[in-house]
């Protein structure tokens, strides 16, 4: 007879703290269009807005998908050990666990994406999206690997671990753990290294880039960070020491931090945060009892969240970009500051995370049971005999077939008002392309006649479309130099320009270097640029 599966509430922890640090990076992808600073040559450049650089910290909320790849691991791993080590069974388990929830989501958001997706089903790209995601192959292409919600990236890749868990299991039979890990680390790293290399020299559109930018974004590239939870998991099976309990989180935590602001070490950062997770996780598993000392309301609310964190991170992408799109549809653009707009998307998170528990109950849930019930129903086929085991509030089931039906009627009114506010959205929402804002605040900045320029303005349109390209547009940088002038702060203009100059330079446009040096010239005189009043004609 089976052992009962353990449950852990640190897991729990752990997954409230991976999805509570996505949800704040996206949310500053929601306001700012990245969540990132940009490269200035080897490391990140401090000229961008003030504003972002105080939310810095929250960039590193990256750290929530390498969390939950060590949970990930270690869940496999326990599971797949005390439920019989069932090949069929363990299969059929991650299938309903993820797929049904991540299949609705998916049909969901690719038929309300109307604006970005641009859905057309003679259209061959539309096919190439949804054929990928269906079979979860999406990562292996760059056109697909943020296609449609561009948190579904890491599902992919976690389905492709699955397969190979049980090629984990067997060099783990020959070769022993630590050996094993040992040469994981040594293929990760490898991939990383030379992810490392291809990016410093900018040499991404080569092919070995190419080959590169393959690799990192298979499983191969995560393997021994996923690998690390099923590492430790075995571990606290066996009643051993989990490997990195003498390890210290710091150093690791430290290393993941320079990782960060150094380019060629960025590659490394997703593995870095693995491993000082992996050190955390250790260190708790050691008490007798693995569990976190903290006040015990939060520590509920937090295993509540991470409960439901599946279906959180199924959905909040796209929810919060609707209430950015809210914020800058209500709110005019002279008056909108992003971290005003950053307060009002984290109170957008009171209708992700209720939208989420319900996307949980109705088809997380019902997924799960309907893998038990098919897994029982093979037993039973197997072996007539067998007495089948019931399932966990099976007959509480069978007592609330009218509250189940209100629950359905439930989420089914919450999707119809959500797929309304996303139509939307689309339609009415969506945020000017930032190549609008630039022409737009060009003619605020520049216009002949004085009563139809407004270089306050100007200068807002000019930032909001550079922060969306991530200051990489030359054309666009120029646009703010001169809004800068036209509102009379010349210092920015100047510096501004200049880098308007060096990006022309980097990217081999001569006629816009030319021209901004031109204009650079008028701003270190302090005047502004205008372009001159048409003549009419005779």
């Amino acid at each position: 007879m089976k052992s009962p599966v353990k449950h852990v509430e640190l897991l729990d922890h752990l997954r409230g703290i991976a999805i509570i640090a996505v949800l704040l990076v996206h949310t500053l992808s929601a306001v700012y269009g990245y969540d990132e600073l940009p490269w200035k040559g080897w490391f990140r450049d401090f000229s961008g807005p003030v504003s972002f650089l105080c939310f810095l910290p929250v960039s590193f909320g990256q750290a929530g998908v390498p969390i939950f790849f060590i949970v990930s691991g270690f869940c496999i791993h326990m599971s797949f050990q005390q439920q019989g080590q069932r090949w069929g069974d363990f299969f059929i388990r991650r299938i309903f666990r993820i797929y049904p929830a991540y299949l609705v989501a998916l049909f969901f958001f690719a038929l309300l994406d109307m604006e970005h997706f641009r859905l057309n089903f003679h259209s061959q790209q539309v096919w190439m999206q949804l054929l990928t995601h269906l079979f979860l192959i999406h990562n292996f292409h760059p056109l697909t690997f943020f296609g449609i919600n561009a948190s579904f990236w890491s599902l992919a890749v976690e389905a492709q671990l699955y397969l190979l868990y049980p090629v984990l299991l067997v060099l783990v039979a020959k070769l022993g753990w630590r050996r094993t890990m040992i040469i994981l680390a040594g293929c990760e790293l490898l991939i990383r290294g030379m992810d490392g290399v291809i990016q410093t020299a900018e040499a991404a559109n080569t092919v070995g880039g190419h080959i590169s930018w393959l690799f990192s974004s298979s499983p191969l590239g995560y393997w021994f960070s996923w690998a690390l939870g099923a590492f430790i998991a075995d571990a606290f099976l066996k009643n051993q020491p989990p490997p990195f309990a003498k390890t210290s989180a710091l150093w690791w935590l430290a290393l993941a931090t320079v990782s960060y602001f150094v380019k060629p070490l960025y590659p490394f950062r997703f593995l870095l945060f693995a491993v000082v997770t992996a050190v955390v996780a250790s260190k708790f598993l050691c008490r007798a009892k693995p569990e976190t000392k903290a006040p015990s309301f939060s520590l509920a609310a937090l295993g509540k969240i991470g409960l439901w964190s599946y279906s959180i991170y199924l959905l909040h992408q796209p929810l919060l970009n609707i209430c950015s799109y809210a914020i800058n549809w209500v709110v005019p653009a002279e008056y909108r500051l992003a971290p005003i707009a950053f307060l009002f998307v984290l109170v957008g998170w009171l209708v992700v995370i209720p939208f989420s528990f319900l996307w949980y109950k109705l088809f997380e849930l019902p997924g799960i049971a309907l893998g038990k019930r098919i897994i029982q129903r093979i037993k039973i086929r197997q072996d007539p005999a067998a007495v089948p085991e019931r399932l966990p509030g099976s007959s509480k089931i069978d007592r609330t077939t009218h509250a189940t039906k209100g629950r359905y009627g439930l989420m089914m009114g919450a999707l119809l008002v959500f797929a309304g506010g996303s139509f939307l959205a689309s339609v009415k929402l969506t945020p000017p392309e930032p190549a609008e804002n630039n022409n737009l605040a060009w003619a605020l900045a520049t216009s002949p006649e004085a009563t139809n320029r407004n270089g306050t303005l100007a200068v807002k349109l000019a930032e909001d479309a550079c922060q969306r390209t991530q200051y990489k547009q030359t054309i666009m940088v120029g646009t703010l130099a001169a809004a800068y002038a036209e509102a009379g702060r010349f210092d920015e203009a100047i510096l501004t320009a200049q880098q308007a100059c060096e990006q022309a330079v980097k990217n081999g446009e001569t006629n816009l270097l030319q021209r901004n040096r031109e204009l650079l010239a008028l701003y270190q005189k302090h005047q502004p640029y205008h372009e001159l009043q048409a003549k009419p004609r005779k």
